[in-house]
């Protein structure tokens, strides 16, 4: 009887490695990705914005720079007057 041998080659095992290491990257940086748009929802919400206010804008042509550059003005806005409206 004569039994079949696989043998890898040199090239199908740097293949796979590299599929491997591609396919590790990409769930990283799908985790990156989906903490980042968490973290942009909050800070929107923080300031009076929905999801969907959110979406629309950027839908609507807005720069990802712009949004966070308005959230930021926002912010420093909300700090500014917080204290006074304690008073």
């Amino acid at each position: 009887m004569a039994g079949i041998a696989m043998v890898r080659t040199r090239n199908e095992r740097e293949q796979s490695s590299l599929e491997d290491c591609f396919s590790t990257l990409g769930e990283t940086h799908n985790e990156f990705v989906y903490g980042a748009i968490e973290r942009l929802v909050q800070a929107g919400e923080q300031v009076g914005f929905s999801v969907q206010d959110l979406i629309r804008m950027l839908k609507g042509g807005m720069s990802l720079e712009s949004l966070l550059g308005l959230i930021e003005i926002r912010m420093t806005a909300t700090c500014v007057y917080a204290p006074s409206l304690a008073a």
